[in-house]
């Protein structure tokens, strides 16, 4: 009777776990500049940051510097878009500009920069994009 019980409960949990659906997977796709935002899309996410690297030499990770977290404008799921207005154009200096993507047990899943590199691209495609 004993061994009855168990050899039902695990074929009982091993039915559970082929008959339950898939996680679905949090994604961080593509940043651009949209108007006067810094536009993120991606799926299923629960957060977005948005950063910046300084001007100058020798920068480290820890000098990079947390812009703000940008804010879902649809509903959450597939095809998320998240919002971050441009930054004042007349104090911002930067390098690069990226997002950093993280899932819903706040694991960071990645990371994606503008496709602008040096402090005069980033300026001026932040700065036009910003008029």
């Amino acid at each position: 009777m004993r061994n009855t019980l168990m050899l039902c409960l695990f074929l009982g949990l091993g039915l559970q776990s082929i008959a339950a659906p898939p996680g679905k997977g949090s994604q961080l796709r593509q940043i651009q500049i949209q108007q006067r935002n810094i536009v993120v899309r991606g799926a299923y996410l629960t957060k977005v940051e948005v950063w910046s690297v300084p001007t100058g030499t020798g920068i480290t990770p820890n000098e990079h510097v947390l812009l703000g977290n940008a804010t879902r404008t649809n509903a959450a799921g597939s095809k998320e878009l998240w919002v971050f207005p441009i930054p004042p154009c007349d104090t911002f200096l930067a390098t690069e500009v990226f997002a950093k993507g993280f899932d819903s047990e706040g694991t960071l899943i990645g990371k994606k920069s503008l496709p602008y590199t040096g402090a005069s691209a980033v300026h001026d495609a932040l700065c036009n994009a910003s008029r």
